[in-house]
């Protein structure tokens, strides 16, 4: 694949041949498949239009997933999870009612879908924490609490070298469910008000290695409360977060951290 070079950077298309970046690296290819003009007005690209038109509105509903979990969503994330989420919303769209290119997003009627979604490929919550818990919500949909017995730290936690200390995070938002709009020619949110609206909570620092002494309970609500429409569902995840105490202040680490999507109401 040829490379670009020099001081110029390009992108786009020209001559035939198309300019961009990728991973850092500015390349060039020749440019191939039809123009834009032609897959927005040729008969032939209705069905390419109809993807387009789902993929979009996909990608525009994990961003208010995203935007939901932004509290903790960059210290769990991996290089691939944005486009992970945009392929889930899209496999969930392909499923809802209504014509090709204007189906349904209904997270409600597909929740299961979403149970267990890890936000790093490359560790899971579940090879790291291996105790028990339990989550509730409350009867508005706007309060979940997870509650963890005691258990031994040493036995039941895979840390990585170097931390000393760990917390539980309880991260929940609310994910309306979208319709397409005829007059927009766009996705929109049926639930706007509570769509995106989210809540955080997070144990104490907890010592590795040892029992933790009490039952942990953390509560996360959202504040002020929102009654979350029927149609809409709010995303339960529960993380983990690894920190090394040097000289009594408690660092973040970089790697190992981990958090899936737990429960969905």
């Amino acid at each position: 694949m040829p490379k670009q070079k020099g001081i110029i950077k390009l992108k786009g298309s020209m001559g035939g041949i198309t300019f961009y970046q990728r991973d850092g690296q500015n390349l060039s290819r020749e440019t191939n498949g039809p123009d834009k003009d032609k897959i927005k007005n040729d008969p032939n690209f209705v069905r390419t239009r109809e993807n387009n038109q789902e993929f979009g509105a996909a990608a525009t509903i994990g961003k208010a997933l995203r935007a939901g979990l932004v509290q903790d969503f960059d210290e769990m994330a991996d290089t691939n999870t944005t486009a992970r989420i945009t392929k889930l919303m899209k496999a969930i769209i392909s499923r809802g009612t209504g014509a090709r290119g204007q189906r349904a997003f209904s997270p409600a009627s597909f929740s299961i879908m979403f149970l267990g979604f890890p936000f790093s490929e490359r560790i899971s919550f579940d090879s790291v924490f291996l105790a028990p818990y339990t989550s509730a919500v409350n009867a508005g949909r706007n309060q979940v609490t997870l509650t963890i017995p005691d258990f031994n730290t040493g036995n039941l936690v895979n840390a990585p070298t170097g931390a000393t200390h760990f917390r539980i995070v309880n991260l929940i938002t609310v994910l309306s469910s979208y319709t397409f709009d005829a007059a927009t020619r766009k996705y929109q949110p049926v639930d706007a008000a509570s769509n995106s609206k989210n809540a955080f909570n997070a144990s104490g620092f907890i010592a590795l290695g040892a029992n933790v002494g009490a039952v942990t309970t953390i509560v996360s609500a959202i504040t002020p409360a929102v009654t979350p429409a029927a149609t809409s569902v709010l995303i339960s995840c529960i993380g983990i977060e690894f920190y090394q105490n040097v000289g009594g202040t408690q660092y973040l680490l970089s790697s190992d951290n981990a958090m899936k999507i737990q429960a969905v109401y």
